[in-house]
């Protein structure tokens, strides 16, 4: 199993299917083709695995602008480091299935191919928020159904409170 240092998310519209372009540490890449249900499975088990990493310390009438903050914080450091460009001889596979192993402070996703092949992708809480805003942001793109997305991954800054400081 090749375990992946950088990944980039895009969407290919004629494929009607999310792109993970991923390079591992001696620079190979790998181009994974996530399909729509796929997707929604995958948004279904990571968005509470957030929330409930981040309520676990605060009240429960304040989990929503928490959760807002928190995403509008883990943007601001997002989009500095250039996207993966897949190289010619690329491997690429449609992915069926993806494991999710949560641990103190990274979620591992391990990706498996048709052919049963893996690509695993470790990422801290913040670098899960910045990849499910770029995932949102391309279900919109393509005009997929936006049941199960959380209003604070959507518009973060629009659910915090009046006067708060980041």
């Amino acid at each position: 199993m090749a375990e992946i240092s950088k990944f980039s998310l895009l969407y290919d519209a004629r494929e009607d299917r999310l792109i993970v372009d991923t390079e591992d540490a001696e620079g190979g890449t790998t181009r994974l083709w996530l399909t729509q249900r796929l997707c929604r499975g995958l948004v279904g088990a990571l968005v509470p695995m957030l929330e409930k990493a981040t309520a676990s310390h605060m009240p429960p009438q304040a989990e929503e602008a928490v959760q807002s903050w928190e995403q509008a914080a883990a943007m601001q450091d997002f989009g500095k480091t250039p996207g993966v460009k897949v190289q010619a001889d690329a491997t690429a596979g449609l992915v069926h299935t993806v494991h999710i192993s949560p641990g103190e402070d990274r979620i591992v996703l391990t990706f498996v191919l048709v052919g049963e092949e893996t690509r695993a992708i470790g990422v801290t809480h913040q670098a899960l928020r910045q990849t499910l805003s770029v995932m949102h942001n391309l279900y919109v793109a393509a005009g997929w159904p936006r049941e199960g997305w959380p209003d604070w991954i959507a518009d973060p800054a629009a659910l915090a409170p009046v006067g708060t400081v980041n």
